[in-house]
């Protein structure tokens, strides 16, 4: 009696044993985590301008106000502004040069009366990657703001020295490899007319971006 009882004490050890080996060997089989997949680099492509244009109710009452801008082709694009306030957004391949000139030109003969003409533009830009992803916010360039009253005899040699020499107009250039702003922006202001083109960001780097 007395060797059944070690017996069966040997014999339960035993399996505890094999059970405590058994859960032992089980960490061997858990399999390695899944390396996460490298990130794809993120590299500077293209410049988002969001163009915007404001003009007093009296201006767009007695002149036709074309907006002219550097379009999503790089090329110089216009629109006619049918209320006080107009928006565009467009992207452009870098290195790439941004513009935005404000052109009224006097609708016809005016009534007598004092007039309180106003206009101003903005370009605010950012910086997209390969995806068209937002990269980093830029700055924001503005037009030189027009801020004048003028009787009716003189709106018109007022409003035509504007647009004839682009009093309204700024420009930038963004990237590495764009030395030159110069815009030639048509219309009213004569095929050749480049001026009020601004300043040119030559060499621009991550910090004065």
């Amino acid at each position: 009696m007395k060797n059944l009882k070690i017996m069966s004490m040997l014999l339960g050890g035993l399996m505890v044993l094999g059970s405590l080996t058994a859960c032992g060997g089980g960490d061997d089989d858990v399999p390695e985590p899944t390396p996460e997949p490298p990130q794809p680099t993120k590299v500077l492509t293209s410049l988002k301008v969001d163009y915007a244009a404001t003009v007093s109710q009296h201006l767009l009452d007695v002149a036709t106000v074309t907006v002219r801008y550097v379009g999503d082709n790089g090329q110089v694009a216009s629109e006619e502004m049918t209320s006080t306030t107009w928006t565009k957004s467009v992207t452009l391949t870098l290195p790439a040069k941004a513009g935005l000139n404000i052109q009224p030109t006097l609708k016809g003969s005016v009534a007598d009366g004092e007039y309180t003409l106003g206009a101003k533009g903005q370009m605010a830009y950012s910086w997209l990657d390969q995806d068209g992803q937002l990269l980093q916010a830029g700055l924001t360039e503005y037009t030189p703001d027009l801020e004048a009253v003028f009787y009716a005899d003189g709106l018109g040699q007022y409003l035509g020295a504007i647009t004839e020499n682009c009093l309204l107009a700024r420009a930038f250039a963004k990237d590495y490899s764009v030395t030159d702003t110069a815009i030639t922006w048509g219309g009213n202001a004569g095929e050749n007319s480049t001026q009020g083109t601004g300043i040119s960001d030559e060499g621009a780097t991550g910090d004065n971006r």
